[in-house]
């Protein structure tokens, strides 16, 4: 009877050690074709999401390089069908559609699999917050780097704040994210 007392009290310890898994929040955001994109609706790929805006000059467009050089070695590794790239812009105001398309084509990103995303400021600060990235507006946005790493599910698998990102180590995670 011991034995399974202590049986129980292990699996019930263990089981409530991990936690529910952290979901990828809920939006509606507009994309750079200005096509609205649901997050229930890219559930069923890996995503790796991250947050930019178009004006700024130091972080942004290094996370958007290193991105976009993942993206093309993933598709080269034939996982490109299973994975969705997407950007939240830190800067809803001047981040319209239009002008992230034309932030993603200067970075040389392939559109078909990755959404460069804006909405109404207060959803997007919403999502922003919901992600866990902080972030100080005033007349120059101050932010962290952070990539999220989001499986098939919808549960969010990895958050990494390098600014350089490890790509070999991103492509690992994402092997493993897509099975």
């Amino acid at each position: 009877m011991k034995r399974l007392a202590a049986t129980l009290a292990v699996l019930v310890l263990g089981a409530c050690a991990r936690g529910p898994a952290e979901m990828m929040p809920p939006f509606a955001l507009v994309d750079q074709s200005g096509v609205t994109v649901k997050s229930e609706g890219l559930q069923g790929r890996v995503l790796v999401v991250s947050f930019v805006f178009t004006t700024c000059r130091e972080a942004c467009p290094l996370i958007t390089a290193q991105l976009a050089r993942v993206q093309a070695r993933a598709r080269a590794e034939k996982l490109g069908g299973r994975v969705q790239f997407v950007s939240i812009t830190l800067d809803p105001v001047t981040d319209t559609p239009e002008t992230l398309r034309r932030y993603a084509v200067a970075h040389g990103v392939d559109l078909a699999s990755w959404h460069f995303l804006t909405g109404p400021p207060d959803d997007v600060a919403r999502v922003i917050r919901a992600f866990g990235l902080a972030t100080v507006a005033g007349d120059r946005i101050v932010h962290g780097s952070l990539v999220v790493l989001v499986d098939g599910e919808g549960r969010i698998a990895e958050k990494r704040t390098d600014l350089e990102l490890d790509s070999d180590r991103l492509l690992a995670s994402l092997r493993k994210l897509v099975g």
